[in-house]
């Protein structure tokens, strides 16, 4: 089934990718050309407006003229949730309501079937009893986080090689500054690596961490995952915004220095560092896509899932950053 999205806003479709993987043709639309689309249409779409770029007396014109049409259901798209009374929507006939929180989270397949079922009005019966009863019996029969192993307490010593374990992984790299390109020979390039190797060392082993793949100016950096908060989020936060203070105390080289953090969560089997070439895994590889491709020097960037697991007080800290190979990103906000 398509998707159709009316919106002017760059990249607004992002937020339903995760229709892409249940089968649905998502199509764009500007404001522009969006009616001559709809009138064409032979067969049923679900049709999304975005009500954000035009004034109120204006949209309502847009939505009531939509619902005239050949569509299964209206959604609206409030992106900066400025709508006083979302429930207008609902009560002039539309379906569903995105506000900026459920764009953030992402348009699943879920989302619209439940949509469906409510237009519907097909009841959910619920045996209450029988619910209770498969409670009972089974008390861990809910979908599990991860299917590999955790690290028995967290503890490195009991982690066993060509095992697979869940791993927080957090990237970082060092950015060297144009003159550093120019004039610096190999010896100094080789004690910049060196420095900014053994002050993220210093940092990381203090919370468990280990240096795992290393290449050249940065590389990648193991936390065995507990279902416990971690330190990991705090000390990368700590290490971004004590960055200048870090350049004066910590390197030798008189100049301010920049570096990048990128964090995610997920599983791979391990192996000791040097032998890690044959790993195959979706986690690593991601990890170094987005702080290769998509981590700006200077901050600290970290996935959906690992912010679900960083601890409540820090969350407000990070700012949604937009998406990364189908990917919900954060970025650390900037302190003056």
């Amino acid at each position: 089934m398509k998707v159709l999205i009316i919106s002017d806003q760059k990249d607004i479709e992002e937020s339903f990718f995760p229709l892409y993987k249940s089968g649905y043709e998502l199509v764009k639309a500007c404001m522009a050309n969006y009616k001559k689309y709809v009138k064409s249409l032979s067969d049923p779409i679900i049709v999304y407006f975005d009500i954000c770029q035009k004034k109120e007396k204006e949209y309502w014109e847009e939505i009531k003229s939509l619902l005239k049409q050949k569509i299964v259901f209206l959604g609206i798209i409030d992106s900066q949730s400025a709508a006083i009374d979302p429930a207008a929507f609902f009560h002039a006939g539309a379906s569903d309501y995105l506000g900026k929180n459920q764009l953030w989270e992402g348009i699943s397949h879920k989302r619209i079937k439940n949509v469906l079922s409510a237009k519907a009005q097909i009841p959910v019966v619920v045996d209450e009893k029988k619910d209770e009863k498969t409670k009972k019996e089974s008390p861990t029969a809910s979908k599990k986080e991860f299917s590999a192993k955790l690290v028995p307490d967290g503890e490195w010593k009991k982690v066993k090689t060509g095992q697979e374990y869940v791993f927080y992984f957090l990237y970082t790299e060092i950015e060297l500054n144009a003159e550093w390109k120019r004039k610096g020979g190999q010896a100094f390039l080789k004690q910049v690596k060196q420095v900014f190797y053994n002050y993220i060392r210093q940092h990381i082993e203090k919370i468990n961490g280990r240096i795992w793949m290393w290449n050249e100016f940065g590389g990648l950096i193991l936390f065995p995952y507990t279902k416990k908060c971690h330190d990991v989020a705090v000390t990368a936060s700590k290490l971004i915004m004590n960055a200048p203070i870090a350049s004066c105390e910590d390197f030798p080289f008189k100049t301010e220095m920049s570096y990048k953090l990128a964090l995610h969560v997920g599983e791979t089997v391990y192996k000791d560092r040097g032998n890690t070439g044959t790993i195959v895994s979706d986690a690593i590889n991601y990890t170094f896509h987005l702080g290769q491709k998509f981590t700006k020097s200077g901050n600290f960037y970290l996935t959906e899932e690992a912010y679900d697991k960083i601890h409540p007080g820090l969350k407000e800290l990070f700012l949604t950053e937009g998406m990364f190979e189908n990917k919900n990103i954060l970025r650390l906000r900037k302190f003056i």
